[in-house]
């Protein structure tokens, strides 16, 4: 997991990682629409959305196996549980084969990122997260999540 901020300078990045962040830097967020945007066809695409956040003790952690995210936060406050990877984790829905999610129970050691607009977090696959938490009260957010197919990162 990585937590950054779009306008601060970026260590060296696998160049991949670099595109999905340019992307975010040079698209003007403000009037697009909730749906799904392509960047590099299946390989790179973003998804916008505007959902309520939810009380932190809700919702289950969640991971994928062939895409990471690089969740990134233009409107509101949101927290994100983060948790590292752990196969041995029994899987309570598993819909990897269908849609690349799967849902694990609530980690009793999760950390808890507080993402304010201009923040980005980038998940690996495999690594826990439990995105759209409220970081106090629920509020609408508007993010956007970039999905990179994992063999674009080892390419």
């Amino acid at each position: 997991m990585l937590l950054g901020h779009l306008q601060h300078a970026t260590h060296t990045l696998p160049a991949v990682l670099e595109k999905g962040l340019a992307y975010l830097r040079a698209t003007d967020f403000s009037q697009m629409a909730a749906g799904k945007y392509p960047i590099a066809g299946e390989n790179m695409f973003a998804l916008v959305q505007d959902p309520l956040t939810q009380a932190w003790d809700t919702g289950l952690p969640e991971f994928h196996a062939r895409y990471l995210d690089i969740q990134y936060l233009l409107e509101g406050e949101e927290a994100i549980g983060y948790a590292p990877a752990d196969a041995s984790l029994p899987r309570i829905t598993d819909h990897l084969a269908e849609r690349d999610i799967a849902f694990v129970a609530q980690q009793a050691h999760e950390t808890r990122l507080l993402m304010r607009p201009g923040m980005y977090a980038i998940f690996f696959p495999g690594e826990l997260h439990r995105p759209c938490r409220a970081a106090g009260l629920p509020m609408q957010i508007k993010k956007v999540v970039i999905k990179i197919s994992a063999e674009l990162l080892s390419a």
